[in-house]
């Protein structure tokens, strides 16, 4: 966990400081331990400026964490505290969270229930106030064990009076800065908590330890480790700039790491292996592909050619009755098949898509490699992309997405990684990591999330 310590009151532009990662990440990931939360809030004018607080203590190491808005009021304050703590957790914790407001501590253990079955509504049939605050609580409350402590204001508890004056030092930052300061553009992206993933015995699929790699004379990636499991989708996620792209060479065999003592590449297992062996395996659609694939092939030589892993078909290359009949097969899946005689040049965006997609299915691998899938399509275009996809995933298939659109993350993706100037800096479970604060550090760019039946998008913060 990255230990955030805004010492405002000496330092108010200071970006945030890294302190005791390691121990405090070993001890919470055994869940050998109760965490707890102090949170706190506070408004001038309510409304007016206002700033939250939190620390966090785990056998000991602590953390805190403070921000402002700078126009709010206590009780969202209060409200808002709770969600930036429990937001530091990537897996399921035991925790006790000690508040001095009953608004909150009262509405998430008693009131929030009826509010639920009156579809938020009161007891007199008025919307519930806040009720953006009380649905992304109830959301992250729902995945961990809590206990929920009211404890009386400015009344000499020594850690109630601690987040009280990060509560403070939030609605000063928030106030001079006239903007909220709980996506402070100047801190780097949190190394978060790693969530456990699939292990045991599913099959690996890829790991990646330690790999430095070049494009050109740029350095990449610097002791990047990765590892996929099968029936463990995941979406890396990242902006411009990442590394997204040298990841996807990477697997390709485009480009190579150093050979260093300590660097290991594996595929299913093999840290040597044959790319033919692997292209049977592992299906990629990339833009690379689709910007150089020749505009003169025809739509089922698009398919056929995944066979040789060729750009278009050639005479000496040979295709036996099953690989022709598999290829009509792929068509009718993907619904393409009445395209089989049109060239590459006169198909659409969409339709050029699923011809390459029909490309890396051909040989029906087990893992699908994709990058942006629905960059450049219009809205029917990509809602039907991204249903052939789901069908992928029904279909057993594991899935490992690159992308910096968030609305191609379809809902069976539960493990997202979020990659930035090379580094792995948070690697969890999507409904942990896909929140506001930690898309804005990532883009650095306020991001507010939209979320509807599993799916998100990102909208201007």
């Amino acid at each position: 966990m990255l230990l955030l310590v805004f010492l405002l009151d000496l330092y108010p532009e200071m970006p945030v400081e890294r302190i005791h990662i390691d121990t405090l990440r070993s001890r919470v990931e055994k869940c050998d331990y109760m965490i707890e939360i102090y949170t706190d809030g506070a408004c001038s004018g309510n409304p007016g400026p206002g700033g939250w607080g939190v620390l966090l203590r785990v056998d000991g190491e602590e953390t805190e964490l403070c921000g402002g808005e700078p126009a709010t009021t206590n009780n969202r304050m209060e409200l808002l505290a709770v969600i930036e703590a429990l937001q530091w957790f990537t897996h399921p914790v035991k925790a006790r969270v000690y508040t001095d407001s009953q608004y909150v501590q009262k509405g998430i253990s008693e009131w929030i229930h009826s509010w639920k079955r009156r579809g938020w509504k009161t007891a007199g049939k008025e919307p519930v106030k806040n009720e953006d605050l009380w649905r992304r609580l109830d959301a992250l409350a729902s995945g961990h064990t809590i206990e929920w402590h009211w404890v009386r204001g400015h009344n000499g508890h020594v850690d109630n009076e601690r987040v009280d004056a990060l509560a403070r030092a939030g609605l000063d930052q928030s106030r001079r800065a006239g903007k909220p300061v709980t996506r402070p553009v100047a801190a780097p992206v949190p190394a978060l908590l790693k969530a456990p993933h699939v292990t045991g015995t599913s099959r690996p699929i890829l790991d990646i330890q330690h790999a430095t790699v070049y494009r050109g004379e740029t350095r990449v990636f610097s002791d990047l480790s990765f590892a996929l499991h099968e029936g463990e989708h995941a979406a890396i996620v990242g902006p411009n700039g990442s590394g997204k792209s040298t990841l996807l060479k990477l697997l390709s065999g485009d480009v190579h790491p150093l050979a260093l003592d300590d660097t290991k590449v594996k595929l299913f297992g093999q840290e040597c292996w044959s790319v033919w062996d692997v292209r049977k395996q592992l299906g990629i659609v990339s833009h690379d592909l689709q910007r150089d694939y020749l505009i003169c092939a025809e739509g089922v030589n698009v398919i056929l050619s995944g066979f040789y892993a060729s750009n278009d078909t050639y005479d000496h290359q040979t295709f036996s009755q099953e690989q022709v009949a598999r290829a009509q097969e792929v068509m009718r899946e993907l619904r393409i098949d009445g395209l089989a005689g049109r060239t590459f040049g006169h198909l659409s965006t969409g339709e050029q898509r699923r011809f390459l997609l029909g490309r890396a299915l051909v040989h029906d691998p087990s893992v699908l490699v994709l990058d942006e899938p629905t960059s450049g399509l219009d809205l029917k275009a990509c809602f039907q992309y991204l249903d052939l996809l789901r069908g992928q995933i029904r279909k057993g298939k594991t899935i490992l997405l690159v992308t910096h659109h968030l609305h191609e993350i379809p809902p069976e993706i539960e493990r997202v990684v979020l990659l930035k100037e090379g580094e792995v800096i948070a690697d969890g479970a999507k409904a942990n990591l896909l929140t506001d604060v930690n898309l804005s550090r990532l883009f650095d760019q306020p991001v507010t999330l939209a979320r509807a039946n599993g799916w998100y998008q990102a909208l201007p913060g």
